[in-house]
Order: structure tokens, then sequence, then C-alpha cells
């Protein structure tokens, strides 16, 4: 009866509201004691017994006649004020932003815990969670993670399905049932006169990668160094290793460090390494490797042919995941520039 006819608006912890659809059902209700075989039901799964309040078409039902079975005594019934507005009865599927927020920190934390560095990075940089319909009828919901936009990518395919049943089983535990959950790039914000900024945007023509990062809004601030924006953290810590190094050189023979630069190799692809470094007349790329690489080996080595045959000949594959000081990524670094110098 209940399943047919009624709905859970709310619970509190003390008073349980049910919304019921005709008059009719509210009328069985009363003539068949399910009243009580409801209490009953509710004190076996909740191991209390809260007042049960009953909405009828949005507005407020008049209170049940209460049998009392013996051995316990009847559970009081608070009466609902009437709905007369939409504002005034909260949609029971809408969470509020801490509890989604406190979904979003348990789940980067268990990942990190499971060994899933690269997804509790990922979720570290989600600058909000909203709820949207799975469908068109509205059976279940979907948490869209929102980010800056240059992060989107990064969400592939693994990387979600390492994040949904994780980010699942922690909304669950909160009373939220997730369907799904995807990234979606955060709205920019726009002020009266965006027209004449994007005019003058547009009349500047391609903007470089690191250019177009840097206005991205809303940027992590682990991710900026110097007026750069990364794309990972791992990649930060790179940069900081070449800029140690960097200062232990000698000015006139020290090495120049470009992060994130675009450039354009010979088969006509424009593809953007972590690092482009000179040092010594020569020239070397370094790319950060993390768990976003383990299904690209095919791909990175195509990039890196490309990229030698476009006169970029000496390639390092930096795995930082493998270090656990700064001093094991500076000595990577020192090994790459010794290569880089001795290079024929």
């Amino acid at each position: 009866m209940l399943s047919q006819n009624a709905k859970v608006l709310s619970y509190d912890g003390a008073t349980l509201t049910l919304s019921l659809t005709t008059q009719g059902a509210y009328d069985n209700i009363v003539s068949s004691g399910s009243d009580t075989v409801l209490d009953d039901a509710l004190g076996h799964i909740l191991q209390v017994r809260p007042a049960v309040a009953w909405l009828l078409e949005g507005k407020a039902a008049p209170a049940l006649p209460r049998s009392t079975p013996e051995g316990h005594s009847a559970t009081k019934v608070h009466v609902s004020v009437a709905v007369t507005t939409p504002e005034s009865s909260p949609e029971p599927s809408e969470a509020p932003a801490p509890t989604l927020h406190l979904v979003l920190a348990q789940t980067a934390f268990l990942m990190h815990e499971q060994g899933n560095s690269q997804a509790a990075a990922l979720l570290a940089d989600v600058e909000d969670v909203e709820l949207v319909p799975g469908n068109r009828f509205g059976d279940w919901q979907e948490a869209v993670l929102i980010v800056p936009p240059y992060l989107v990518p990064r969400f592939t395919e693994d990387v979600i399905a390492a994040i949904q049943p994780v980010f699942d089983h922690v909304a669950g535990r909160h009373g939220l049932e997730i369907g799904g959950v995807t990234a979606a790039p955060a709205l920019p914000d726009i002020s009266d006169d965006w027209r004449k900024v994007l005019q003058e945007r547009l009349a500047k023509g391609a903007a470089s990668n690191q250019a177009s990062r840097t206005r991205a809004q809303g940027v992590a601030p682990v991710l900026k160094r110097d007026g750069f924006v990364f794309d990972s953290r791992e990649e930060v810590l790179v940069y900081e290793a070449l800029k140690r190094v960097q200062a232990a050189l000698p000015q006139d023979s020290t090495l120049s460090i470009f992060p994130l630069p675009m450039g354009r190799v010979g088969v006509g692809n424009s593809w953007t390494p972590d690092f482009l470094v000179t040092l010594s007349g020569r020239v070397g790329i370094i790319e950060v490797d993390g768990p976003h690489h383990q299904k690209r080996y095919g791909a990175d080595t195509t990039r890196d042919r490309h990229w030698r045959n476009s006169g970029i000949v000496h390639i390092e594959r930096i795995l930082v995941e493998e270090t656990s000081a700064d001093s094991d990524l500076d000595a990577l670094v020192r090994q790459f520039l010794t290569r880089l110098r001795e290079y024929r």
C-alpha cells in the first residue's frame, strides 16, 4: 500500500514525513490498522519509533486514530503544517552542499589509502559537486565533479571507473544514492563587459598553451609556480627539481626550463610536452609519467618517435611515484642533464 501510494519526504531522526497521493489510500490506512504495522516496521528497522507526519496531496492530513496493540504503547503522530508553496517543501533528493563536499573529501582520502594517488590528486582539485538527474525520468542521480576546464581530459574513463565505486559507497554511507560520476568544466566568471573581453582575446589570435592555462578560472594554488600552471602535482615536483639544479649551475652555463609548451611536430600534430629543457646547445624533453600513462605505452612510443623525427632526440620519462624524497628526484634530473650533455 505504501509503495504504491506514498513517498518519503523527510526523516530528521525524530519525525518521519510521508506524502500520500489520494484520499482513498489514506482512508485505507485508517481503516485497516496499517499505521500499527508501520510503527512495528519502523521500530524494527530504526530501533526507535519516530513520530509519523502525513501529508495528503500537499496538505496536512487529519491525525490517524491510533490502535494500541498489546505489548506496547501507541506512537504519537505529529501532523505537518499545510504546504502552500513549492519552496516550503524541500525536495528529498537535494543533498546539502556540506554533505556532498564531505563525500568528496572522504572519497579522495580513501582513494589515497588504496594507493590511487592520481585519482586522489584529481579529486583534490574538484571545485564543487552537483547532483543531476541520471535520466529524463529522474529515476536516479548522477554526481558531476566540477573542475577547471583544462583538467577535464585527465578524468579519463579509467579514472572515473576507479572513482565511481568508492564515491558511490561513501555517498551511500551518508544516505545518498548515486548512480554515476562524471566530470564537467567549471563555468567561467562573466562580467557585464564580456563581449569586449572576448573580442580582445579573439583579436590576439590563438593563445599559447601556458596562457590558456593561466587564464583558467579557479586553478588550485598547489598547481601554480612562478606564473606557470601545471596539470598535476607530479609536474610541480619535477619543476621544483629542475629549478634546484638550475640554481646550482653557474650562470654562464645553466639551463632553461619551458613547462608545458605547445609545439607542432613534423607530422602536423600540435603536442605539449611536460617540459622542454635546453642545456649546452642541446634540447631535451621530460615527460612526467603517472597512472594515467599505464594504458598509453603505444601512443607514448609513437609520440616519442615523432619528436625525434622532428629534431628533439633526447626524451626522458620520469615516474615520480618511484621517488621517495626530493634528493631521489634531483638525482633523476641530473642523470637526464648528464645524458643530454653527452648525447652525440
